[in-house]
């Protein structure tokens, strides 16, 4: 990670740069249920790393609004023949949840910004939320998962396949214990939503290998591969909100 003597200076430039023309970002709006949390910032070689800064790396531009943190755990009439069934929620549950409490639109939006406003800023949204369960996976109570972290759950078998939300499993061990991964997981997520793959491959401690498989030796780090997606291929590839995954390796859009 840049040190802080760098990366403030950036951050300064690209406000700068906002003031004077125009940007591109992208806003997760980000929801969750009662007694959970959201990922919160850890500190690597005396720099606070968050997924603002995970993100510059590729230099997108990310922003977190922390939103509705009172949405109910799923719950109703005990089933004997299920007594676990609120344990879990499924893909229908988390898009009628998303339905009922996302206010950002899918896609993107764009504003008046810069100075006296003369100039148009774009904004691309993302909705992410902590939920207090484990995963229920498409195949119904065969395919519970108790030790899945998070889904980006708007791809290829959801309602939309846009890329536009992701889901944290609070209930998961990992996630409820253990912030600094809990962090990396959302990072991971939300990668999904930029079109970046599994492409880092077993034994890679980047962000793209998935959490669960890396063990504690892991960092905050794109890969060169994620890099070049971010930063070199077309925008209507990458922001979130902007059509279907691709889950080719290496990337190829």
């Amino acid at each position: 990670m840049k040190k802080n003597a760098d990366f403030l200076p950036l951050l300064l430039m690209v406000a700068l740069s906002a003031l004077v023309a125009g940007c591109t970002t992208a806003r997760v709006e980000y929801d969750r249920m009662t007694g959970t949390q959201y990922p919160q910032p850890v500190t690597v070689s005396g720099d606070q790393v968050d997924l603002t800064s995970i993100y510059w790396q590729g230099e997108r531009i990310v922003t977190v609004t922390e939103d509705n943190t009172n949405i109910a755990v799923l719950t109703g009439p005990a089933n004997p023949l299920d007594p676990n069934q609120y344990d879990y929620i499924n893909r229908a549950e988390i898009e009628t949840l998303e339905t009922a409490n996302r206010a950002d639109p899918i896609g993107s939006s764009t504003f008046n910004c810069g100075l006296w406003n003369r100039f148009t800023c774009t904004r691309y949204h993302l909705y992410g939320v902590v939920v207090n369960h484990y995963w229920e996976g498409d195949c119904g109570t065969a395919c519970r998962d108790t030790g899945l972290l998070g889904v980006m759950y708007a791809g290829a078998s959801g309602i939309t396949n846009d890329r536009s939300a992701f889901v944290g499993f609070w209930r998961n061990s990992t996630v409820n214990s253990d912030n600094g991964k809990f962090l990396r997981s959302t990072a991971h997520e939300i990668g999904h939503a930029f079109n970046n793959n599994h492409c880092d491959g077993d034994g890679s401690m980047t962000i793209m290998n998935q959490t669960g498989v890396v063990g504690n030796t892991y960092n905050y780090q794109f890969s060169a591969t994620s890099l070049d997606h971010l930063q070199n291929h077309a925008d209507t590839a990458v922001w979130p909100g902007l059509g279907a995954r691709d889950y080719a390796c290496p990337h190829s859009h």
